[in-house]
């Protein structure tokens, strides 16, 4: 994801911090990045559809924070207005789903075993 997205959260007042912020290697599998978001109380943000749909695997690790899936295109604008998109038809994220930003709409869906 672009710096755009830090950005966006910032201006909706929430806080942003990367991977390497809480120890988490870039190549970490996704299973692993719920786990250390998990443990650390963090929503996540991704643009990566592999870790958004974590949790609805076979061997699924429980989430019980938000997962936010920007399924836009790669660049600042396109993040951004994904953001703005998000925050601007909800307030706030609620635990236990995940968030689907698209181009046109924001798709919600509970996320399963919620602890």
């Amino acid at each position: 994801m672009t710096s755009a997205v830090s950005e966006a959260l910032r201006r909706h007042g929430h806080e942003a911090r990367q991977p390497a912020d809480i120890n988490l290697p870039p190549e970490a599998p996704p299973a692993d990045v719920l786990k250390a978001a998990d443990a650390h109380q963090l929503d996540l943000v991704t643009a990566d559809q592999v870790v958004a749909t974590a949790p609805f695997g076979e061997d699924h690790p429980r989430f019980g924070r938000s997962i936010v899936y920007l399924n836009v295109g790669q660049g600042d604008v396109e993040q951004d207005d994904a953001v703005d998109r998000l925050f601007t038809r909800y307030k706030r994220l609620t635990p236990g789903r995940l968030y689907t930003v698209t181009t046109s709409r924001v798709k919600i869906r509970q996320l399963p075993g919620r602890p």
